[in-house]
């Protein structure tokens, strides 16, 4: 199973640099190199060894005229930039939208817009890093030489079923964007769908829809692993299942050990950022802020607040992490779980090292075990854990009512 790195916090570049051995790629949002555009690009060129995509981020175009302005009623800078790289007429066509609507599918030019997204991917990084404003940058990071992506992902939009009007508009600009590639271009159609389309007959239609591309990127709206429900989670599984049959290799665009789980489906990679973007929103807007520091606890698959794993830990010390990170920080004694506050740098190397073991110990497993692993921490751990307060339900989105979500997991893997 591949681990990509959803580039998210200029903060996090000297622990990627330093912890380059744990990933197999990154994703790199397109607001972020359209914003930031030296900076990001001379970071993607300094790991110039970890292949890359670009996100296009076009789904943003989907929200409220509201979501994009700023507090003059101004586009927000970022929005601004892709508008002005992707289609010269976007960004006034949001503009007029009245009050708080929304562009139509309709409003969109599909050989433009993909021409726009494909053009920035492939000539961004290579444009920026090489100008003089990003000079600092080269001498800082020690590049080497610019790459280009190892495949393309055309324009994407959310849709709620199977041949709406979002729907067809994907799929427009998936093979458009095939048809101006050149032949060694690889495109790869990002799926991003509602958890409720997928119906048995949607999902039969979307892998037949696709089955001529040899990559996809699946974004289930919203999909939360702490929160969804069994039969929820064999939808998703279904649609992993259904494209690699047609003989796609599937990665998803976030993800975490849940998403892990469905290599046993034929899922190839997950990505997601360093304690933050396992799951994501298409209603939530770029940049809207961070996740507090967290910690993440191998045994339960998910993270918890530093006071929560402390107490934990504390009253648990066998859950106690054997990652070199977690070997050096609490050297058996769970007191020095502080040392996690006065270096949060440790705590996003720990999840890296982590994830990346869970990622490659996925492969010599067989779901029994995995099934059998997960029930026996949910029968040891759960009651103990379950009245506990969740200061990350503002993260997650959900009240997490103890380690319950393991036993859906176990149920839907069953």
């Amino acid at each position: 199973m591949d681990v990509h790195l959803r580039f998210g916090m200029h903060r996090d570049v000297e622990v990627l640099h330093s912890a380059k051995e744990l990933l197999d790629g990154m994703v790199i949002p397109a607001h972020i190199l359209a914003y930031q555009a030296n900076s990001t690009s001379v970071f993607v060129t300094s790991m110039h060894e970890t292949p890359y995509v670009v996100d296009p981020m076009t789904f943003i175009f989907q929200s409220p005229k509201s979501a994009h302005l700023n507090d003059k009623g101004e586009l927000r800078a970022s929005v601004q930039k892709l508008c002005d790289e992707y289609h010269s007429s976007l960004g006034q066509l949001i503009l007029k939208l009245p009050g708080s609507g929304y562009l139509s599918p309709t409003a969109f030019k599909v050989d433009e817009l993909c021409k726009g997204t494909l053009d920035f991917q492939l000539r961004k990084v290579s444009e920026a890093s090489n100008s003089s404003g990003a000079m600092k940058y080269l001498k800082r990071y020690g590049m080497t030489k610019v790459t280009l992506p190892r495949c393309v992902l055309p324009p994407y939009f959310r849709f709620d079923g199977h041949g709406d009007e979002w729907y067809q508009l994907s799929l427009n600009c998936a093979n458009e964007t095939a048809r101006q590639a050149s032949p060694e271009q690889e495109v790869a159609p990002v799926i991003c769908c509602a958890i409720s389309s997928l119906t048995t007959q949607g999902i039969t239609s979307i892998a037949d829809d696709y089955a001529e591309f040899d990559r996809a990127f699946v974004w289930v709206d919203n999909y939360q692993q702490t929160a969804v429900r069994s039969a929820r989670i064999k939808s998703v599984r279904s649609l992993i299942a259904a494209l690699n049959e047609k003989g796609l290799a599937v990665e998803t665009l976030y993800g975490g050990f849940l998403m892990i789980l469905s290599r046993f489906d034929g899922l190839r990679g997950i990505s997601h950022g360093i304690l933050y973007t396992q799951h994501k929103s298409v209603s939530t807007t770029p940049g809207s802020g961070g996740a507090p520091e967290r910690y993440y606890i191998p045994a339960f698959r998910e993270f918890r607040s530093l006071s929560q794993a402390d107490l934990i830990l504390h009253r648990n010390p066998e859950l106690m992490c054997d990652c070199p990170v977690c070997e050096d920080t609490l050297a058996g004694n769970p007191d020095n779980f502080i040392r996690f506050s006065d270096e949060p740098a440790r705590l996003r190397r720990h999840f890296l090292e982590v994830r990346r073991r869970e990622a490659d110990d996925i492969e010599g497993t067989d779901i029994k075990q995995e099934i059998g692993i997960l029930l026996d921490t949910y029968n040891k751990y759960h009651e103990s854990v379950r009245e506990l307060p969740n200061p990350d339900a503002v993260v997650s989105g959900a009240q997490m009512d103890g380690l319950a979500y393991l036993k859906e997991w176990a149920e839907a893997f069953s």
